[in-house]
């Protein structure tokens, strides 16, 4: 309809509102069917640090755009995983877009993994992927709504509020766990732990 010629201008604005509020309801239903399907694992055996300089490589001509670095800092001595590597990427591209969408130019962006193994309070041994922005920061009352589904800090129609849960919940299925720590106007740092249990020995 937007392609006929014979619409008036505000004929054509109103179609336009429509067509946005769709693809807003799109993306959130998608959203939803995301965060409640509990699709199965399709684990292999993976090398993480590949794996984000793989995710890396699909953010560069992004990140170049807005003038934002991005650095990757592999940390040695880490063992294959196995994890879905789709659903585990997914979880990457979510945090490194809501990092580039907090930078200005100028900012950095970097991802940095473990050197080794690291111990959660449970014992547990794992390993760290941790991803770092210098940009804008999230204020502390914000802190601990992050991962409810449905809120965001971003304009209307440029977020749906689910990708951070989620991203949680994919990683809490593969035992792991993600913390937060941020600081308004020096940025953010969101860690990734995930346990070896079930690894490739």
């Amino acid at each position: 309809l937007l392609r006929r010629k014979d619409l008036t201008e505000d004929v054509r604005a109103d179609l336009q509102t429509i067509l946005e509020a769709t693809e807003r309801v799109r993306k959130i239903v998608k959203g939803l069917l995301d965060f409640s399907r509990q699709t199965r694992l399709d684990r292999e055996q993976m090398d993480v640090n590949r794996l984000i300089s793989t995710t890396l490589s699909l953010m560069e001509n992004q990140a170049l755009l807005k003038g934002v670095q991005l650095v990757f800092k592999p940390g040695g001595d880490l063992p294959m995983v196995n994890m879905d590597r789709t659903q585990f990427q997914s979880v990457l591209l979510n945090l490194l877009i809501n990092a580039l969408d907090a930078s200005e130019p100028g900012d950095s962006i970097t991802v940095s993994t473990s050197n080794g193994l690291v111990t959660n309070e449970a014992g547990q041994q794992g390993i760290e992927i941790s991803i770092t922005d210098t940009g804008c920061g999230i204020p502390p009352e914000h802190l601990n709504k992050l991962f409810d589904p449905f809120f965001t800090t971003k304009e209307v129609g440029h977020g749906t509020g689910l990708g951070l849960s989620v991203s949680l919940g994919i990683v809490q299925r593969h035992g792991g766990t993600i913390r937060v720590s941020s600081e308004v106007g020096k940025g953010s740092t969101f860690t990734i732990w995930v346990p070896l249990e079930g690894r490739v020995r």
